[in-house]
């Protein structure tokens, strides 16, 4: 049931269930990068690369993906919210973003020119998708660092209106990215904010080196700023902004950083039911 009133909130949060997070130090790129936890051994636990491309199904991951916080859906007719953050540190100033990892494929070459169409890419998984794309975001996602000559690549898909061929673009820069680096793709053509499906994805120069890189399709839940390393910072249901997980959520965090390593993340997350 919704929350509506002060007595809801505190049936959520009684009836909630508290999933701890720790995720060790990584490499990252340096300071104003992104940086993915998805594969990140810790807990929850290191989760695989999506599927390839090519695969033709398999892209959408749900709460019992390995790497997800592996939280229990509520019995109906009680909903799921983000009903707290409880003592998130890190030994590395930034932030972390707490987000839902909706869509996901891997296995792009950055030395093909031509465009790389994604096999039966489907849609955004029921029930997650509550805008209809529109905020949605899609985040490039590095799996095998690709070469260091500059290009810019470029998103084809739908956008939250239902608008086909719109695109989105990502400048590669003229040096590799970091193994598990996110970024963001950046509006083009497209003229509704947020997207509904991949379609395809074209490097307009070779990268000098194959890399596999991918594209996820996320919902940002919260970010929480750690201004100071080793501070833990906590959040009520407010500081959150009560937001709600949906069934089958695939609930991840990637950092906003500040220096080319990630800290050691530890905390907690409160999800409450009601």
């Amino acid at each position: 049931m919704p929350v509506y009133s002060e007595s809801d909130l505190v049936a959520a949060l009684n009836n909630g269930q508290f999933m701890r997070i720790y995720k060790p130090s990584q490499t990252t790129e340096g300071a104003a990068t992104f940086h993915s936890m998805w594969k990140v051994a810790g807990w929850p636990i290191a989760g695989a690369s999506p599927p390839a491309f090519s695969a033709g199904s398999g892209y959408v991951p749900t709460a019992a993906t390995a790497g997800a916080v592996p939280y229990t859906n509520p019995a109906s007719p009680s909903l799921a919210y983000l009903a707290g953050v409880i003592g998130l540190k890190s030994s590395v100033v930034g932030s972390v973003e707490i987000y839902d990892r909706l869509w996901a494929c891997s296995g792009f070459n950055t030395t093909t020119l031509t465009a790389q169409a994604v096999t039966t890419p489907g849609a955004l998984p029921s029930g997650r998708d509550p805008n209809s794309g529109a905020d949605v975001e899609p985040w490039v996602e590095i799996y095998t660092a690709p070469g260091a000559t500059g290009a810019t690549w470029t998103l084809t898909g739908v956008d939250a209106a239902g608008n086909t061929g719109r695109t989105w673009t990502y400048t590669h820069p003229a040096n590799a990215e970091t193994v598990g680096q996110m970024a963001p793709f950046v509006p083009g053509t497209a003229s509704t904010p947020g997207i509904r499906q991949v379609t395809s994805l074209t490097c307009s120069v070779s990268s000098g080196t194959a890399g596999d890189v991918g594209v996820t399709l996320l919902r940002r839940l919260s970010s929480v700023g750690l201004g100071l390393a080793n501070v833990g910072v906590t959040l009520d249901a407010f500081g959150t902004g009560l937001q709600r997980i949906f069934d089958d959520s695939c609930l991840s965090i990637m950092v906003l950083c500040s220096a080319t390593t990630s800290g050691n993340i530890q905390g907690g997350l409160l999800i409450g039911k009601q």
